[in-house]
């Protein structure tokens, strides 16, 4: 396995290469590359990912439009499927269209209950002989703290661009967008977590079965990155506002508010300070298998915990109806050099992540307060393609590791 993991990635670069080699284009364009990445939470992940462009007439840049369809397996028993299409110009008036038509499902989606003190016995998990407890009294199942979720939706965003930079990347914008989203839960075994927490009447028979989480969306980004691959200056905030009303057909009201400040300052050439900052609440009738995501004017990405929030911690291993956490990062480009006319760089990044949620019977302060901290390893082609590898530990873990495409925020 870890040979096929090294050859598709080359053979990712080799791919991506002559792609940026590509001079200013009209008519159209396609392409593919392996979609291949791993980490602790979800296995080794394969798949691909296809790219069809439209460069009308006038060789529009980057493209008038693409499509970009993809399958996507990982070991760990996850499907995640799309066709993602985005256009600057179909539009016009400077209103660039980004939608997505996504299946995803999940075998062994995490649940460990909901709130900021939820917890974890890793000792109802473990299936080594050698390592089975010598309490009797402790049942062993693999899959105790997860739940099998499989998820349709249908997003379409519409970003206006208010003022742009001096190269023509929008500086302030607003986004308008809406999503249709259809979820459905199953139980794995009767003395799951998910299960006991049922019984209790912690989460409903309604949210078991799940139902429509439809929505409207609003937002303001400004954005003021030297480099969006892999920034030495600048910032990037956005906040967002999701509403989810019954009259366009979900089966539940709430709202979603979510705040992202991300800030990069240039210590020296090669020495970057990187953080990101978020807050998240959600108020009204909040389904549990909608409080791991997290709002985004770019991609909604899930946590407390895993790849996205806090790497090193359990995925998804606390959830709430309100979340904050913050990525804080040194970066450190040790080595560029240039081969077959190429760019190359390598670079370390030291990390430390914090977060906390807050449930209906958690404190609202900031104590208790989870961490993780680690390093990683990027690896930099012509600046805009880079491999991320990242291990992160925690006080409930050992080391999990990332691999991944690009820096996380």
């Amino acid at each position: 396995m870890k040979r096929l993991l090294v050859l598709s990635l080359a053979l990712i670069f080799i791919v991506s290469v002559l792609s940026a080699q590509e001079k200013e284009r009209t008519g159209w364009g396609w392409g593919g590359v392996p979609a291949i990445n791993y980490n602790a939470d979800e296995g080794f992940g394969y798949g691909v990912v296809g790219n069809i462009y439209n460069y009308a007439e006038g060789g529009y840049a980057p493209y008038y439009w693409t499509v970009q369809p993809q399958i996507f397996f990982t070991t760990g028993g996850k499907q995640e499927h799309w066709l993602w299409f985005d256009s600057p110009y179909l539009l016009g008036n400077g209103i660039r269209l980004t939608a997505e038509l996504k299946m995803l499902k999940q075998l062994y989606n995490p649940y460990y209950g909901i709130g900021n003190e939820s917890e974890y016995n890793e000792l109802i998990v473990k299936v080594d002989d050698d390592d089975l407890p010598e309490d009797p009294t402790v049942f062993l199942n693999k899959h105790y703290y997860t739940y099998c979720r499989e998820r349709l939706s249908l997003k379409a965003d519409f970003k206006k661009a208010l003022s742009t930079h001096e190269n023509g990347r929008p500086k302030l914008s607003v986004l308008v967008g809406f999503g249709l989203q259809s979820t459905t839960n199953e139980l794995n075994g009767d003395t799951s977590k998910l299960a006991i927490d049922l019984s209790r009447e912690i989460v409903s028979e309604k949210e078991i079965d799940g139902g429509m989480t439809n929505y409207i969306k609003f937002g303001v980004i400004h954005d003021t990155r030297d480099n969006e691959p892999a920034p030495n200056s600048g910032h990037w905030t956005d906040f967002v506002v999701e509403i989810y009303p019954k009259l366009i057909g979900s089966d539940y009201k709430y709202s979603r508010l979510t705040l992202t400040d991300r800030r990069y300052f240039s210590i020296t050439k090669k020495l970057v300070y990187a953080q990101r900052l978020l807050f998240e609440k959600c108020f009204g009738d909040i389904p549990f298998y909608e409080m791991s995501f997290y709002g985004s004017s770019f991609k909604v990405d899930e946590g407390l915990g895993g790849a996205r929030s806090l790497r090193g911690v359990l995925k998804n291993r606390f959830i709430g109806e309100a979340k904050a956490f913050a990525n804080l990062e040194i970066r450190y480009k040790f080595l560029e050099f240039s081969a077959a006319g190429q760019d190359f760089y390598l670079a370390t990044n030291e990390f430390l992540d914090l977060g906390k949620v807050w449930g209906n019977d958690d404190e609202s302060d900031f104590s208790d307060i989870h961490i993780s901290y680690g390093a990683g390893l990027h690896i930099g082609w012509n600046e805009n393609f880079i491999i991320a590898v990242d291990g992160g530990t925690s006080e409930e873990t050992e080391l999990q590791l990332y691999i991944t495409l690009g820096y996380l925020f």
